[in-house]
């Protein structure tokens, strides 16, 4: 099997080899094209930590060639948890991970990710400037995110202080209105937050 990933931004290269892994069977080759250097050493952990053989040939013009070969897995039976999300809550206190147009596709990025945890946080609480991402455009890329999210059972909330204080309280796309208490409540009972 062969994906061209060329041009895709993080963390798509990744998510699309993920995918490909999971449906291809046994002793096969994924062959997979990025353009940047990003994308290649992210393909590349990503398909080692999964303990697959990967080699990377360059293909000049800042492509490459990722060649990983998916052997026959040895199936161990272990006890696992049958609940789909972690006791956590993912903190989110900005619309960006840093600063200007990167920080507003890395946020984009790294709760894409997230969809393909094997376990998911059990809510995502969004204060300040994060309340933006509840109220995005419905066209805007965060918003499909959140609501997959919320589709696979994460609970999204967003704090009705910070939603009034940025005159959006109408326009909410995704989750509930939260409040101090709740946030508060969700913070100390889990088994911990995250924070973004």
């Amino acid at each position: 099997m062969k994906l061209d990933c060329s041009g895709l931004a993080c963390p798509e290269p990744v998510l699309q080899t993920k995918k490909a892994l999971e449906i291809l069977p046994n002793d096969s080759v994924l062959e997979v094209v990025v353009s940047s250097l990003a994308s290649k050493e992210n393909v590349m952990r990503f398909a080692q930590n999964g303990g697959f053989d990967v080699r990377a040939e360059d293909l000049g013009e800042s492509k490459c060639l990722i060649t990983i070969v998916k052997g026959f897995a040895c199936n161990v039976a272990t006890k696992t948890s049958d609940e789909p999300f972690l006791d956590k809550t993912l903190f989110l206190k900005s619309d960006k991970v840093g600063e200007g147009e990167l920080g507003a596709k890395l946020i984009v990025g790294f709760l894409k990710s997230t969809l393909e945890l094997p376990k998911l946080p059990k809510r995502i609480v969004c204060v300040n400037q994060a309340v933006l991402l509840t109220t995005a455009e419905e066209s805007a890329p965060i918003i499909e995110v959140l609501k997959a999210l919320e589709a696979k059972g994460v609970e999204i909330y967003s704090c009705g202080v910070c939603l009034e204080y940025f005159g959006v309280t109408d326009k909410l796309k995704v989750g509930k209105i939260g409040n101090a208490f709740g946030t508060i409540e969700m913070l100390f009972g889990g088994e911990g937050t995250i924070s973004l």
